[in-house]
């Protein structure tokens, strides 16, 4: 007898909630849409430019690009896998620490780096501009609009 109600409730549930999956590069998401390209955090662009962070939007950055910068990718590593920014190296997020790792970065601190993630939303790409800058390097540039910009405006990928 409780098998059966169980079963008739198990039904109206899924019968009020459907089950439409929403596939992000293999991974499904049952329920709900779940937006990839918002961060909890709100970027802080006045910090930055207090902090010697200069804040850019695609077209400078697409200038800096021109000019062999060195530019990395804040997003999550299946995304960056999927597409990134032409050049642009990957960071990986130490949440232990709560720090950025970037790999690769150059020897010489006046070197032109350019931070960016998913767009005007995202600040991650803002925490690791200020991590960087905190290493000593002068030329630190965050892409407020990131990786949504420069894919509207068709700029280089890969």
């Amino acid at each position: 007898m409780f098998k059966k109600i169980y079963l008739v409730l198990f039904a109206v549930l899924l019968s009020i909630a459907p089950l439409s999956g929403v596939d992000y590069d293999g991974e499904k998401s049952y329920l709900m849409d779940v937006k990839y390209d918002i961060c909890l955090i709100a970027p802080q662009e006045n910090e930055a430019a207090h902090l010697g962070i200069k804040v850019i939007g695609a077209k400078q950055a697409k200038a800096l690009h021109d000019r062999q910068a060195f530019f990395y990718d804040a997003r999550e590593k299946r995304h960056y896998n999927k597409q990134h920014i032409k050049g642009a190296k990957h960071i990986v997020f130490d949440r232990s620490k709560a720090e950025y790792m970037a790999i690769d970065l150059p020897k010489d601190k006046d070197e032109s780096l350019v931070f960016y993630c998913y767009g005007e939303s995202c600040a991650s790409s803002y925490e690791a501009a200020l991590a960087v800058k905190k290493q000593g390097y002068k030329n630190v540039y965050w892409m407020i609009n990131g990786f949504s910009e420069w894919k509207s405006k068709r700029y280089p990928l890969q």
